[in-house]
């Protein structure tokens, strides 16, 4: 600073006191303006600190938001599910309701049938399974089978008069004559016999009721 001021005729005490004070001025320039900058800077980072700040705050709160979305779709998600499983069961009871009324309209009907085939309780039970085996409920109405289970035009006439000639052990008053004769012991209640011919023409199932009646078979 003094070499500025060796090319001005001063006296040499002024020149040190003026360069003392240049100096002074200009380090206190320096200095302010060092601050500022200082300042400046402090500012930006805490600009900077507070845009990140916000960012992580946004994200935060789109994640929320994010979160509460999915788990409001999943509570209707279970709410729709819990709604199909009690349509499902409320279904499946409606279903068998059906299953068990259609079952008492068609025991009821051969029931019918069967207490005019025969006045004996227990023949009367065995012939009611085997007619119920024959009946099937369409469009809530009574129809008769085949054996098969094929649905038929037969009438219940027709089904009573079938169930007659293929179990005439179980039926009052169709006692006959000759190798297919069968013949009754007693009164209406009482077990009935059939010849050793008409047991050997009758298939597994008619032999099986036969036996449950307590029948017996005797030779001629």
């Amino acid at each position: 600073m003094s070499d500025l001021l060796q090319d001005i005729e001063l006296d040499e005490g002024v020149k040190e006191q003026l360069a003392s004070r240049l100096k002074e001025a200009i380090d206190a320039k320096l200095s302010e303006e060092l601050s500022g900058l200082k300042r400046k800077n402090d500012e930006l980072l805490a600009e900077k600190k507070k845009v990140q700040q916000e960012r992580e705050e946004a994200r935060e709160q789109a994640r929320l938001e994010a979160e509460e979305k999915a788990r409001k779709e999943n509570d209707w998600k279970q709410l729709a599910q819990s709604a199909e499983e009690r349509l499902e069961t409320k279904s499946a009871e409606l279903e068998t309701l059906r299953g068990h009324i259609k079952k008492q309209k068609i025991m009821t009907e051969a029931a019918k049938l069967a207490s005019q085939l025969t006045k004996d309780t227990q023949r009367a039970q065995l012939l009611q399974k085997e007619i119920s085996q024959r009946l099937a409920l369409v469009d809530d109405e009574l129809r008769v089978t085949d054996e098969n289970g094929q649905l038929t035009v037969s009438s219940m006439e027709e089904l009573t008069n079938s169930i007659r000639t293929a179990y005439p052990f179980l039926v009052d008053g169709s006692q006959a004559s000759g190798g297919g004769a069968v013949k009754a012991q007693g009164g209406a209640e009482a077990r009935k016999e059939v010849s050793r011919a008409a047991f050997d023409k009758m298939d597994q199932r008619q032999r099986s009721e036969f036996v449950k009646s307590g029948g017996k078979i005797f030779d001629e």
